[in-house]
């Protein structure tokens, strides 16, 4: 389904309702940044918990099946509601005493049961494109107009072209790429089944040079140690392991201004580098912030 500019302004049939509407929710979330905050990321982590990646070796939607992708559409639905704090109706939210379906779509048309359709009630459409990492959420009415023939099991599908009688409240948004894409799934997974943590934590930053580790895939390494974190430090943690091995492990928190000096992008206070110099100047930097033996 192609994404298209909305036609819904002052003077659209559609524009007085849906824009109570978006006033409603745009008052329960917070505003309309918070929701272009908060929607992007919740349509990542519900990617996420279905393709769960630790357990599966998944990292990418084309490798779930028809029902699974049928629960990414749920648990985004789920999260969506549960970021707005809308009160649950006859509908799945309620909406300044307005019922409103959520509907949501990973590549295809948003299915309209007959029970919201036959009164041409309000909707919340949800859409994200995973190869695009882009994500959309707005409301429309169920118009006779809008909509395809029922299938057989009396859903109707919203036509191509009645997309731009959407008022989007989120549109062409960028939403997080996978984290775990950039890991050997399986490699992570054997990973975890070495003792003690911090040889494991050592292991994996070996086999992962120069790539930004974010803390949950940290946590997820080793998730069976009380302090995962104190792994990673100085005082015999990896840090001291991969040291005397010329390879430095830097964090956001201490490592940026050597980041710096290594013309390499700065981190944030949740994730980790380790950089093996491939030069003299690098040894030469890492060598006198004390990074490197």
């Amino acid at each position: 389904m192609k994404m298209l500019p909305s036609v819904v302004v002052p003077g659209h049939p559609d524009f007085d309702e849906l824009d109570r509407i978006r006033l409603g929710l745009l008052d329960i979330a917070g505003g309309q940044s918070a929701i272009q905050s908060a929607f992007p990321h919740a349509v990542r982590d519900a990617i996420d918990f279905v393709l769960d990646p630790i357990r599966t070796g998944r990292t990418e939607l084309r490798e779930l099946d028809n029902v699974e992708k049928t629960f990414v559409g749920l648990k985004i639905e789920h999260y969506v509601r549960d970021f707005l704090g809308a009160p649950k109706g006859i509908r799945d939210l309620v909406i300044g005493n307005r019922d409103v379906d959520i509907k949501n779509t990973l590549d295809n048309s948003w299915m309209i049961p007959p029970e919201t359709y036959r009164d041409e009630g309000p909707c919340l459409v949800i859409n994200s494109k995973e190869e695009e990492n882009l994500c959309w959420m707005g409301v429309m009415l169920a118009r006779e107009a809008y909509l395809n023939a029922p299938n057989r099991d009396g859903k109707r599908g919203v036509k191509s072209g009645a997309v731009e009688h959407v008022l989007w409240l989120v549109e062409g948004a960028e939403y997080p790429p996978s984290v775990w894409r950039a890991f050997d799934m399986a490699a992570f997974r054997e990973l975890r089944k070495l003792q003690p943590g911090t040889s494991r934590a050592a292991e994996f930053f070996r086999q992962n040079l120069r790539t930004v580790v974010p803390r949950e895939v940290v946590e997820a390494l080793l998730f069976d140690q009380k302090d995962p974190m104190k792994r990673l430090r100085g005082n015999q943690g990896a840090r001291d392991v991969l040291r005397i091995e010329g390879i430095a492990l830097l964090s956001g928190v201490y490592g940026n201004r050597v980041l710096t000096q290594l013309h390499l992008p700065r981190l944030s206070g949740d994730e980790f580098i380790a950089i093996a110099p491939r030069t003299e100047e690098e040894r030469r930097i890492l060598q006198a912030e004390r990074a490197i033996d």
